[in-house]
């Protein structure tokens, strides 16, 4: 895509989790072309384990620096791994000072029981107390004021205990939704992250369709 031809639209970079790919966020696409967003979706290499969290964030950071113009406004949203993914290219690799607002949802911020199970290096970033994710909570301050929202639910069995997904950074919304892989499909969340997305937004225009609850 030539996002020359669009200089005044923001961008919106989705970033999906573990054995996931940029298909995850389907419906958030197309509520991206609603809103008038310009949205990438990569499907990230090696993203089942094997590659690490800085792994992962560089080919984010690559993707950034390739298809997004420096002076474009920037949201970035990850699911479950993604939302790690996502505050590792902006807390270590410098992507705070490109992005507008952050975004995760399900994002296991504090580990998750379920990566004792998986024994690549990528799999052990989301342990407890990890050395990626103590870095993440010992650098936060890097964020500055940058608006961050954090969507859980608890009933989630990929992402244990739930409690895990709580950033404390962010402003956290809690939905009672019972599948993790469902919830960048839920209108109910789709309306919500939109809503905190255009707030922080100084681009979007007045006449984009809104996101119908129906959806």
């Amino acid at each position: 895509m030539n996002t020359q031809q669009h200089p005044s639209k923001p961008h919106i970079l989705f970033i999906h989790g573990i054995f996931n790919t940029g298909r995850i966020f389907a419906l958030m696409l197309r509520d991206a072309k609603k809103h008038g967003f310009i949205a990438h979706a990569p499907s990230l290499r090696r993203a089942d384990g094997r590659a690490t969290m800085r792994d992962l964030a560089e080919q984010v950071r690559e993707v950034v620096e390739q298809n997004i113009p420096q002076d474009a406004e920037l949201h970035v949203v990850g699911f479950s791994m993604g939302g790690v993914v996502a505050r590792e290219y902006a807390q270590m690799l410098g992507g705070a000072g490109r992005i507008r607002s952050l975004t995760t949802i399900a994002s296991p911020h504090k580990g998750s029981l379920w990566a004792y199970l998986h024994p690549m290096r990528g799999a052990r970033d989301l342990r407890f107390q990890s050395e990626c994710l103590r870095a993440l909570q010992e650098s936060e301050h890097v964020l500055g004021e940058l608006p961050c929202l954090a969507v859980h639910t608890p009933l989630d069995t990929s992402i244990l205990p739930y409690t895990s997904a709580i950033w404390h950074r962010a402003l956290n919304k809690q939905f009672w939704l019972q599948f993790h892989p469902f919830m960048p499909f839920s209108p109910r969340i789709r309306t919500t992250v939109w809503k905190f997305i255009r707030e922080h937004s100084t681009q979007t225009t007045k006449t984009a369709t809104p996101v119908s609850e129906r959806l």
